[in-house]
């Protein structure tokens, strides 16, 4: 019995199909991390300087659809503020059926730069902060891939396409599996299958703004157990602290 269920462990995290693909998003799962900022480049020894926090909450209704909302919220402590202040907050909804955006909400402070952003999608139309244009056919936000991913069982060293929105700017982005990694954390050890974003086949995480996110099984259910994150003049590593499904709403 225990060859077999690690068997089966095993091979979720390499990519296989689950015998029961589980929800991307349920509604009050919530993750803490500890935040690390690193602002030459990603590596051992870190420095802790904040939080973060990642949450579903209860699903709402957006121009009559259905939507995930989703909350990711980074605050660094007074250490951190000395070292680089990052006050963020974004809030996005998603189809509860396709998982497309159907809105996103970003309101960022980055040291002395301040930035928000509003932006709606109806159809093949988004407006973002007033300016209305027109997006392709499955446009998914990049926040909420980090819970979206999770499902997606790319096989190691393959990789997907996503076409992404992000504060008015519509890209193309490919998802590549590289594999396991251990990934030790204050919510314990892991080991992690690392999706990261690719551009020409190279690595995407020195652009502004792109991810390399880590999953690990807790309580049969896949979590996003370390994400770094590329900001304007550094690299932020979140590793999970605790993980929990109850949200005071």
């Amino acid at each position: 019995m225990k060859k077999l269920i690690t068997l089966l462990s095993v091979s979720f995290l390499l990519g296989q199909t689950p015998i029961e693909k589980e929800s991307s998003f349920i509604p009050g799962e919530q993750y803490k991390y500890d935040l690390f900022v690193d602002l030459i480049k990603i590596g051992p020894n870190l420095i802790k300087l904040g939080s973060a926090t990642l949450s579903i909450k209860k699903i709402d209704t957006i121009n009559g659809q259905q939507a995930y909302h989703l909350n990711f919220s980074v605050k660094t402590s007074k250490m951190g503020d000395a070292l680089y202040k990052i006050r963020d907050t974004i809030d996005v909804w998603v189809d509860t059926e396709s998982l497309q955006l159907i809105k996103q909400v970003k309101k960022l402070r980055e040291r002395n730069v301040r930035r928000e952003s509003t932006t709606i999608i109806t159809g093949n139309t988004a407006i973002t902060d007033g300016k209305e244009y027109t997006i392709p056919e499955n446009v998914f936000d990049p926040y909420a891939l980090i819970m979206i991913l999770k499902n997606e069982n790319i096989a190691e060293k393959e990789s997907k396409k996503f076409t992404i929105l992000d504060g008015g700017k519509v890209r193309e982005i490919e998802i590549q599996n590289i594999g396991l990694k251990t990934i030790r954390t204050r919510a314990g050890k892991f080991d992690a299958y690392t999706y990261k974003p690719l551009y020409n086949g190279k690595s995407a995480l020195k652009n502004k703004g792109d991810m390399q996110i880590s999953y690990g099984i807790i309580n049969n259910r896949t979590v996003p157990v370390k994400i770094s994150l590329k900001l304007g003049n550094g690299v932020i590593v979140l590793k999970l602290k605790k993980s929990s499904n109850i949200i005071d709403y």
